[in-house]
């Protein structure tokens, strides 16, 4: 499905993720694309609206392609490296990261009317990331810009129903560990999975898409999807559940005319489950975040449509110590064959 931002670091204690877009830093952000959800068609019925975040019930044609270019900017309300240190001497440990960019590519093609295939990756850049920890000999700290190729997604979309109802689908995933996973810090140690492009991990995702047109103008589009995180090297991100829901309102009168624009209005909610080091649940980490998205879509021809849709988080409920989302902008461009 899809989403798309990077990890958010993981403060506190134990390490953690961004998203992945499609490891976990913090709630508040993404997960690095390595680890979040493979990228949705974005587009609603008729590629007349739609959210950023939230997957459409449709599926192509048979025989059509479709890529897609899904850009995330995520800032974050970060600690300076004191700060980070201060922190650490209160929790043992603690991450912080000033923002996170997220470029993923999606192929899609229509293997018949109702069934859809689609693969995904990208790169990830985090900036500015600290890791503070204090084992009781005083707080020390290393930085990070984390950087590399995401791992890869391979997703199936299943029409099931289609209609004067609207359209339903079924959706599953699995991902694959080819992105990159060494990034060190400036003391040459290696950071955890949840903060690296790649996870290293096989994962699994499944969930459900629905879009129905209300009027002759408007869409209604909505999704949920879970992401079944494995381990890999005694590490294991949390799980991840993303909840969807967007309405649009097609401002061209004519549907077929070029230069078609619509607005769109979307909440999207996101749950990570906590990270675990060797078995240990890392209490620092996982949480709770809920998005409102006002967006623009112009499908400048049948086959180009651009959108941008700025997001809020509205709501934050994360696990123990860590940092906050301040906002994200995601930038598409789709292209249809």
């Amino acid at each position: 499905m899809l989403s798309f931002s990077r990890p958010s670091p993981r403060l506190g204690a134990a390490p953690l993720p961004v998203a992945a877009l499609f490891a976990l830093p913090m709630l508040g952000g993404d997960p690095p694309p390595s680890l979040l959800p493979p990228v949705p068609v974005n587009h609603g019925p008729g590629t007349t609206g739609g959210g950023s975040n939230t997957s459409s019930g449709e599926t192509l044609r048979q025989g059509a392609f479709e890529i897609e270019l899904h850009t995330e900017y995520t800032t974050f309300d970060d600690a300076s490296r004191a700060e980070a240190e201060a922190k650490a001497t209160q929790v043992g440990e603690f991450d912080s990261i000033e923002s996170t960019f997220i470029q993923n590519v999606a192929l899609f093609y229509g293997l018949t009317d109702d069934l859809q295939l689609g693969v995904q990756t990208g790169y990830y850049h985090g900036s500015n990331f600290i890791d503070a920890e204090d084992d009781g000999g005083g707080p020390e700290s290393s930085t990070a810009d984390p950087a590399g190729l995401t791992d890869t997604w391979l997703t199936a979309k299943y029409r099931v129903l289609r209609g004067a109802h609207g359209h339903l689908a079924l959706q599953g995933g699995v991902k694959l560990p080819t992105g990159d996973d060494d990034d060190t810090l400036d003391n040459f140690e290696e950071l955890e999975p949840s903060s690296q492009a790649g996870s290293g991990s096989v994962d699994y995702q499944a969930g459900v898409a629905y879009s129905r047109y209300l009027s002759a103008r408007v869409t209604l589009d909505a999704s949920a999807f879970y992401t079944l995180r494995t381990e890999h090297d005694d590490f294991e991100v949390g799980d991840r559940a993303d909840l969807g829901l967007a309405l649009a309102y097609r401002l061209t009168e004519d549907v077929q005319a070029p230069d078609n624009w619509s607005v769109f209005g979307e909440l999207s909610g996101v749950w990570l489950g906590k990270d675990e080091d060797e078995g240990e649940a890392n209490d620092n980490s996982g949480g709770e975040v809920l998005y409102l998205s006002l967006g623009v879509r112009d499908r400048i021809t049948r086959n180009v449509a651009l959108s941008l849709a700025p997001a809020l988080p509205i709501y934050q409920d994360e696990n123990g110590e860590q940092v906050e989302v301040d906002a994200r902008v995601a930038f598409d461009v789709t292209f249809s064959l």
